[in-house]
């Protein structure tokens, strides 16, 4: 099994548009939204601001695994996981971490990653991920939900 990650080209946002209402669907079940249409705001500002957004296929034997969204917040000057999903299927099998690792090593400097505290797997996905890989700081914060944080530099 070999996993690596590839940018998601334009041709493809219908098929990552797909995937992204079934990870919109699985969140809102997690943290108890209401059904929505399934998308995802900002969506076209991947293809738009090449500069500072980033989309990734995570895949796994040329299939798609997951994606992942990476942006740059040019005012707080760090990178930041906007989304990561791996499909159910590629799960528990430590797709997702070395994803994780690899696209945080794409891009050093200063990182944020966040939770909604109500998704309790996402947060100990992300604990894994950290744990040993580089140092962090963990908050939680209160804006219009209740997340955790993590910051760290990286390398």
């Amino acid at each position: 099994m070999r996993s690596h990650e590839t940018p998601v080209l334009f041709e493809e946002k219908a098929e990552l548009a797909s995937l992204m209402r079934v990870y919109v669907a699985e969140m809102e079940r997690i943290i108890g939204l209401p059904r929505s249409d399934g998308r995802y705001p900002r969506f076209d500002l991947y293809w738009t601001e090449p500069e500072i957004r980033w989309p990734f296929w995570l895949k796994v034997d040329n299939r798609n695994a997951g994606f992942a969204l990476v942006r740059r917040n040019v005012d707080a000057a760090r990178t930041e996981m906007a989304e990561f999903f791996v499909v159910p299927e590629f799960r528990g099998r430590g797709i997702g971490l070395a994803a994780a690792r690899r696209l945080i090593g794409r891009y050093p400097g200063n990182w944020r990653i966040t939770q909604r505290e109500e998704n309790a797997r996402a947060i100990a996905f992300w604990h894994r991920v950290l744990d040993g890989f580089v140092a962090y700081d963990e908050t939680t914060t209160h804006t219009d939900a209740v997340r955790r944080e993590q910051r760290f530099a990286y390398p």
